[in-house]
């Protein structure tokens, strides 16, 4: 069984653009990514099992397994669901 792991640098890199603009979208392990800035407090994650995304650009809700919000850091959220 091979285990990949997001190293620290990855983890920094996507924290640094979620600060910056208040969204980043990525894949890892199969999965795709998406987090952004709650309008209430802290971040929304959702993970997805494809990257198909609809007329509006918007990822497909049908593919969404997993989400939730991180009250932590930018850093905490990027960590949250991986």
């Amino acid at each position: 069984m091979q285990v990949i792991t997001m190293d620290e640098k990855r983890i920094k890199e996507l924290a640094d653009l979620l600060n910056s603009n208040k969204s980043v979208e990525f894949e890892y392990k199969d999965l795709y990514y998406q987090v952004f800035e709650s309008s209430e407090y802290g971040y929304v994650v959702n993970v997805y099992t494809s990257n198909e995304k609809d007329e509006d650009d918007d990822f497909i809700e049908s593919n969404l397994i997993d989400g939730g919000l991180c009250t932590g850091s930018a850093k905490d959220a990027i960590e949250f669901m991986i």
